[in-house]
């Protein structure tokens, strides 16, 4: 399998699940449980993977827009949902993992 069907993958997979947890909160989480430990081995790596696309948002829109981190929870508010709802998970509370990207 390439590289790019691998992205492919994750990037389905992240933004169907953060559809799923913004319609339904946090314990739509559990049905996707197999497809994220299959994915990524584990919720902490998929959920950094998320913050990771989150702050790639962020970035992008801060070239052109006086409220980066508003402008990208607008345009991307499942993606938001998700990251809000998991908000305590430990691999997010630690921003030094900010930045860090998935096996």
């Amino acid at each position: 399998m390439s590289g790019w069907q691998r992205t492919h993958r994750r990037y389905q997979l992240v933004y169907d699940v953060a559809s799923d947890v913004a319609r339904h909160g946090a314990a739509a989480l559990t049905k996707w449980r197999r497809a994220i430990d299959a994915e990524y081995g584990g919720v902490g790596d998929f959920l950094l993977d998320a913050r990771r696309r989150w702050l790639t948002a962020v970035a992008a829109y801060s070239d052109y827009s006086a409220a980066p981190a508003a402008e990208a929870a607008r345009r991307n508010k499942e993606l938001r949902a998700l990251l809000d709802a998991f908000a305590e998970h430990p691999v997010l509370a630690d921003d030094r993992l900010a930045y860090a990207q998935p096996a």
